[in-house]
């Protein structure tokens, strides 16, 4: 399987996260996307993934997936040791819960500080 990534972005890493504490960092191929030069708004890349984000998980028949917590979730369904996303229906419901809540009331502000007081982040990378 592939990730399509990039090494400093915040959603990419909580995927990464995710490998490391699965331990299937060593069997996952990383293909890098530059958010820096806006990779992932070009068509090439927007052919993966409509929405132009990362990270993307291409399984080897060709299936992606994108979104990090959906990412997470198929990587907590493999078979491996223990759940990262709970094991009942509760804690699945907790842990989505917060997991959503750090995006909005955090990550998200921090991308959209990041692209507005970074320079050279402009109108090719935030096309909004």
């Amino acid at each position: 399987m592939k990730i399509y990534d990039w090494y400093d972005g915040p959603y990419p890493a909580r995927v990464r996260i995710a490998l490391a504490e699965k331990g299937m960092l060593s069997t996952t191929e990383f293909v890098p996307v530059n958010l820096w030069t806006g990779e992932h708004k070009k068509n090439d890349f927007l052919a993966i993934n409509y929405s132009g984000t990362l990270p993307v998980l291409e399984l080897d028949d060709g299936t992606l997936i994108a979104e990090c917590t959906a990412i997470t979730q198929y990587l907590d369904a493999l078979d491996a040791p223990y759940s990262l996303t709970g094991t009942t229906p509760a804690d699945k419901g907790i842990i989505h819960m917060m997991t959503k809540r750090a995006e909005i009331e955090f990550l998200d502000a921090v991308s959209t500080y990041f692209h507005h007081a970074t320079p050279g982040l402009g109108p090719e990378v935030e096309l909004y």
